[in-house]
């Protein structure tokens, strides 16, 4: 009886990790295709997009009402859902939202299943819109970043440089969680002509950094593993409060800043213009409690605010930022208690990317903003289970 009853649970369980993978394969799919290629250069692709993360929305508000979640989970998943409905209001932006419903309906999906076929999706997804450029069907834009060195970027059939960069990024971070500590040279050597040729092509350095550091993480362990267990058992556990502490020096370095500074001049430069940028947003909008509607910069047509940290303060407000601060505390201490060190070491390095760009909170490039509440079991035979 006991056995016929853990079956069913366990077909229950397979049905809704089906039925979930679906809803957010729909949803990346969608934002591949029609919402960052530029296939929505041939026509206008929203209303596309907005049907479908309609349907998405249903779908996970099913999960959302049939999940069973604790006191302190229903109260962040709550407090999310209304403060993403006020976004979308304010703002008329559903990512804030559409992360939250995604956050509570992958409660207790399997971390690892999920990693191997969104890796299979995104690869076929980022190959195919490339190849489809290179091919000559959808367009490329491209620019001039102007420096000590001119480099011409191209956005590789995307909409912008940095969403093409962070799209193979985080490609890069998935392949190597699966064979963490498992990798061959061979591998080790594409990998490393992936990241030089996407920043020679996009010149996308913060998602490249990114994939650096995790791939440098991963020879670490598979080639130096007591060196590498030692310090990582004395500094992972910080880990949970890598967000918050982000959180506290993005946003007093750019209050801090001044122009008139020499000190301050040489951070801008290193940071590509970024914190100068960032102050003018906070001089102009300042930070509030709840969302706020900010406008382009400089009549340029688009927000220019590269730091998820300050862009989560200044336009999605105290409430907002202070959530994520929570979530990500919460995804790395439960990581923490499964052994799982790889994950965690995944967030570390998509917070330091976060750094550099704004688009770490969006679920179609950051599928870890949505795992919270996962199982975050290590990988089955990983030398990290103990």
């Amino acid at each position: 009886m006991t056995h016929s009853t853990g079956n069913k649970t366990s077909q229950v369980e397979s049905v809704r990790e089906k039925f979930f993978f679906l809803l957010y394969a729909a949803y990346e799919i969608t934002y591949y295709i029609f919402g960052q290629s530029t296939i929505n250069t041939f026509f206008n692709t929203s209303s596309i997009t907005f049907s479908v993360n309609l349907l998405v929305i249903i779908g996970l508000t099913f999960f959302v009402a049939t999940n069973k979640y604790d006191l302190i989970q229903f109260v962040l998943i709550f407090v999310g859902i209304i403060m993403g409905l006020y976004a979308y209001s304010v703002l008329r932006l559903n990512v804030l939202l559409i992360t939250v419903l995604f956050m509570a309906a992958a409660k207790n999906i399997h971390l690892n299943q999920f990693i191997q076929k969104d890796f299979m999706l995104r690869t076929i997804l980022l190959v195919g819109i490339i190849l489809a450029n290179r091919l000559g069907f959808v367009p490329s834009n491209t620019g001039l970043r102007v420096g000590t060195i001119t480099i011409v970027r191209d956005s590789l059939g995307f909409g912008q440089f940095n969403i093409t960069g962070a799209l193979i990024m985080i490609c890069v971070l998935e392949y190597v969680y699966l064979n963490f500590q498992r990798m061959t040279s061979l591998a080790y050597q594409w990998i490393v002509i992936i990241i030089v040729l996407t920043l020679a092509l996009t010149n996308s350095r913060g998602s490249m950094l990114a994939a650096t550091l995790y791939t440098l993480a991963s020879w670490l362990f598979q080639h130096h593993n007591k060196e590498a267990r030692y310090w990582t058992k004395k500094l992972i556990g910080y880990a949970k409060y890598m967000f918050g502490f982000l959180t506290v020096v993005s946003t007093i370095a750019v209050v801090l800043f001044s122009y008139k500074s020499t000190m301050w001049q040489f951070i801008n430069k290193v940071t590509s213009d970024r914190i100068n940028i960032l102050n003018q947003y906070y001089e102009k909008f300042g930070i509030h409690i709840l969302p706020q509607q900010v406008t382009n910069y400089r009549s340029a047509g688009i927000i220019v605010m590269d730091n998820i940290y300050v862009t989560l303060a200044i336009q999605y407000g105290l409430i907002v930022i202070l959530l994520f601060v929570i979530y990500y505390y919460i995804v790395c201490a439960e990581a923490l208690k499964k052994n799982n060190i790889q994950f965690i070491l995944m967030l570390v390095a998509l917070m330091i990317f976060g750094i550099i760009e704004s688009s770490f909170f969006i679920v179609g490039i950051n599928f870890t903003v949505m795992m919270i509440f996962s199982n975050m079991s290590v990988m089955p035979n990983s030398s990290l289970e103990e």
